[in-house]
């Protein structure tokens, strides 16, 4: 586990030091769950959607796009 103190500013900011964004590969525009059981805050990364799987829910809608295509214009016949 891996400590460090971070200081709040007047507009309720704080910056996260580099060696945990870097140990959670976290850059601009990272997104954060933030749970709060009124003790404790808990800081979560939210992933971004993996490539592969964005890739994947793309070619399935195209594919889908394409058989409704084919069908419309087969039933205008």
């Amino acid at each position: 586990m891996h400590l460090d103190i971070a200081c709040l500013s007047s507009r309720g900011q704080f910056v996260i030091p580099r060696r945990f964004r870097d140990l959670l590969k976290l850059g601009t525009g990272s997104k954060l769950a933030i749970v709060c059981d009124g003790k404790h805050l808990l800081l979560r990364p939210i992933p971004r959607p993996e490539t592969q799987a964005f890739k994947a829910v793309i070619d399935g809608a195209n594919e889908l796009a394409k058989k409704a295509a084919a069908k419309a214009k087969g039933g205008r016949k």
